[in-house]
């Protein structure tokens, strides 16, 4: 019983550091917050820091890690609806939350040497459009271009956001232009 008590009281501290620098990057950008405040925001000591985490890096490629995990938890969930549509609706909800940090935290996974967590979303997205009823689109582009196209259009939008100043207050706006577009791919066979 305290074994159990322990274990859900270090897990709740975790996920308070974790919380207390999203937060913070989000508020100061990445290269601006130190383990002290993420420490003195979570209220825990630099020890207890280190006890959960080895560096600011190691907090940020977990962090990332947590991110891309809730992408392949929605799909999982979502079965209603193709994977290529859960993908962006989870990434939208993230990005919305912390606008700044996601943006960070995906060119980082992107330009980091071997395979990126992007690079996972990317090679389901592949798969998903190569199995789905993207067939005319597939007859000009591979499924590669196509995640391309889907993944450029959604980082325009949330860029050009950034570029015009504009709040991340309604994230259906985003996700429904995403949506459209994902669905005119799907439905070019349709249209011909």
């Amino acid at each position: 019983m305290e074994q159990a008590r322990r274990s859900r009281k270090k897990e709740q501290t975790h996920r308070t550091i974790m919380h207390s620098a999203k937060v913070l990057f989000e508020q100061y950008g990445i290269n601006n917050v130190t383990i002290e405040q993420i420490a003195e925001n979570a209220d825990v000591s630099r020890s207890t820091f280190f006890s959960h985490f080895d560096s600011l890096d190691s907090l940020l490629t977990e962090i990332a890690a947590e991110e891309i995990n809730d992408i392949f938890f929605a799909i999982e969930a979502d079965e209603a609806e193709p994977s290529v549509a859960a993908v962006f609706r989870q990434l939208n909800s993230d990005t919305y939350a912390y606008p700044y940090l996601m943006g960070e935290l995906f060119m980082r996974s992107i330009l980091s040497p071997g395979e990126s967590a992007v690079a996972r979303v990317d090679h389901l997205l592949r798969t998903e459009i190569g199995q789905g009823n993207y067939q005319k689109m597939l007859e000009v582009f591979d499924s590669k271009d196509i995640s391309a196209f889907i993944f450029g259009a959604y980082f325009g939008l949330i860029f050009q956001k950034f570029m015009n100043n504009e709040p991340f207050e309604d994230p259906t706006e985003t996700n429904d232009k995403i949506q459209k577009l994902i669905k005119f791919f799907k439905n070019q066979e349709e249209q011909q």
